[in-house]
């Protein structure tokens, strides 16, 4: 069993709380494609979707203009697979049930936010609107949180770093 302070909870630069995020720079060094493990999670309808022509809004600077821009592009379907679970999966009723495991919750809540770094509190305040205390009445208690994600070697969920 490893130790708790492993991963620390305040940065020791800033005394800040620690931020968590999926780091997909891990996906590449583990030889795992972190497009194919999001799209994974994808809701059925999505899932028939993958690979399809869809059409995306892409904001571009107009440096004449100076302003920004927003410009239609034809893409394969899935190919940002944060920004389809963020508007569509992450909405849907079966997203995170009770019956998901913690630690998929806690991926599958970094891909419905988009994967906005989080303090601990956050992800467990974030699991605990997701599935309310009266489906798990322990809650996720932050030190479980954290003890989870020290552990995790599937997910790719790190500490968020701090710019020098």
């Amino acid at each position: 069993m490893s130790d708790l302070t492993a991963v620390p909870t305040e940065d020791p630069g800033t005394g800040e709380p620690v931020r968590y995020y999926i780091d997909q720079s891990w996906y590449d060094a583990s030889g795992i494609s972190f497009r194919t493990a999001a799209q994974g999670r994808f809701c059925p309808e999505c899932q028939k979707r993958v690979g399809s022509v869809a059409e995306e809004s892409v904001p571009v600077v107009d440096q004449k203009a100076g302003r920004v821009i927003y410009e239609t592009r034809r893409v394969s379907y899935g190919d940002n697979p944060i920004a389809v679970i963020r508007a569509h999966c992450s909405k849907e009723r079966n997203y995170i049930t009770p019956d998901t495991p913690v630690i998929e919750s806690v991926f599958r809540m970094f891909l419905a936010s988009g994967n906005q770094p989080a303090t601990l509190e956050h992800v467990r305040d974030s699991l605990t609107d997701w599935v309310s205390y009266r489906d798990r009445p322990h809650g996720y208690a932050p030190e479980f949180v954290k003890r989870l994600l020290e552990a995790n070697r599937r997910y790719g969920i790190r500490p968020f770093p701090v710019g020098d």
